[in-house]
Order: C-alpha cells, then structure tokens, then sequence
C-alpha cells in the first residue's frame, strides 16, 4: 500500500489546476474546499465526495484519489493507498495524470450506477403513476431505462468479451430476469445485469451461456460449433465478478443453464 503521507499541503497553481481539471473533466465540478493536502469535490449528479492529492514530484506521480462512496471504493480496480481523507471509504494511487483521471471517471461511473441510486430515480421518476395497466406498462419501461443507463454505466460502456461500444449494438442483460425478480430494487439493481453484445445477450438469456464464481463462460452442451465460433468462446475473457453477481449468477447456473 502506497502512503498518501507524503503528499503536498501546499500546491504550485500548474498542479493544483492538474489536479482540478482531474475532478471537473469527470463530473466533479463543485469545489468543496482543501484540507490536509486534499482537495475536494462533489458532483451534482453523483453520491459521495471525493479527494485528490499530489506529492512533490508533482506531475510525474505519483497521484491520489480518496472516494467516500463505498460501493464505488469497493469495487475500483486500482492500487491501494492510505490513510484517506477523513470520512472516506478508501484511498487509492495512480503513477500518472493519465490514470488518475481515469480513475476519476470510473469512480464517478460506479457512483452513478451502484444501489441504491437507480432503485431511487426510479421511484422519483414513478411517484405521480397509478395503478391503471397503461400506467403500470410506464412503469416497467422506466425501470427497464434506468437500468439500461445504470448498467451502461457500470460496464463503461462496452461489451466485456466484444469490445462493442455502439448503444445499438449492446443489451442490458438482466441475470435473474426481470420477470423472475422479487421487488422493483432487485430488478434496478446493477449488480442483476451484464452489458452484453446482441448475440452474447441471446446465448446469455437463453441459457445457452452462463458464467462461473471467477467469470469464466460456461458453454452449453446443446450450443453449436457455430455458435461457438461467433461467440469466439475460447477467447473470452473472464469477467470481474463481486460477490453480489457471483450469488445472482449461481442462480442463473441453476435456472437458466441449459446443463444437457
């Protein structure tokens, strides 16, 4: 773990404007003021603050990011650091300007697209529907579209196993279908959805494909030589799991999977 001890208290304007452009240029634009040797920021659209910091080498790196939301913390994928920001859920140190802002954007994208937002624009977006069959048909096409753009931006946008990124081409694919799932929150929740490419998708949905506990995709015995080839199986990739897609995925194994 890389210390964020050594970063600066106090920054020359060159790097303190690097450094704000990091939080501004991903959706964090509302300065909340310096502290520590951290500098601050909210977004209008997203939960949870966030920190950034540099350390005397200045524009070589290395760089900081502390996230509070916890569910984003949990689940960036970049080298760990500490101590954060006081009231953070964790630090995390990037080697360049680079990095850093991607950093900044994927923790902005899980911010928007983890629970319970979706679940939350849902229910503000439904409040003044009733109960008619026209009404409850609006319903589900508003949920199907937060989850889609939760989803999109949970995946970054692009197919896993394809590198497809056009929205035409891809599918929120819900894991438990929607039909199947218990109340509106688990139908909203991300971590129920993959975003797939279309034939992905179908293979998915129909059973034909599943996935392991580490990601790895799982062929039917009744998918053919074709379709192998155009899902280019044994090229796949194994997908980044947490533990709340692994019990979801466990259940598809046993609900949806065609086994023979």
């Amino acid at each position: 773990m890389i210390d964020t001890g050594q970063r600066l208290f106090d920054y020359p304007f060159a790097l303190e404007s690097e450094l704000r452009d990091a939080a501004n240029g991903q959706g964090y634009r509302i300065a909340q003021g310096q502290a520590a040797g951290w500098l601050f920021y909210s977004s209008a659209s997203a939960p949870g603050e966030i920190a950034v910091a540099a350390t005397a080498s200045g524009l070589n790196g290395p760089f900081f990011l502390s996230v509070a939301h916890p569910g984003a913390a949990r689940e960036l994928k970049a080298e760990s650091a500490g101590p954060c920001a006081k009231g953070h859920a964790a630090a995390f140190a990037f080697m360049t300007r680079d990095a850093l802002f991607a950093g900044v954007s994927a923790v902005y994208r899980l911010s928007l697209s983890l629970p319970t937002l979706p679940f939350e624009d849902f229910i503000r977006e439904t409040s003044h529907l009733g109960d008619t069959e026209a009404e409850r048909a609006q319903k589900v096409r508003i949920g199907q579209d937060r989850f889609r753009v939760a989803v999109m931006d949970y995946w970054n946008r692009t197919c896993p196993f394809t590198g497809v990124v056009e929205p035409q081409l891809l599918r929120a694919s819900h894991i438990i279908p929607w039909a199947d799932c218990e109340s509106d929150q688990e139908r909203l929740n991300v971590h129920n959805g993959l975003l797939l490419s279309s034939l992905w998708d179908a293979a998915f949905d129909s059973g034909l494909v599943t996935f392991d506990d580490l990601g790895n995709a799982i062929a039917s015995p009744s998918l053919g030589k074709s379709a192998r080839l155009a899902l280019a199986l044994e090229k796949a990739p194994p997908l980044q799991l947490v533990d709340e897609q692994r019990s979801r995925l466990a259940w598809h194994r046993s609900e949806i999977w065609v086994a023979d």
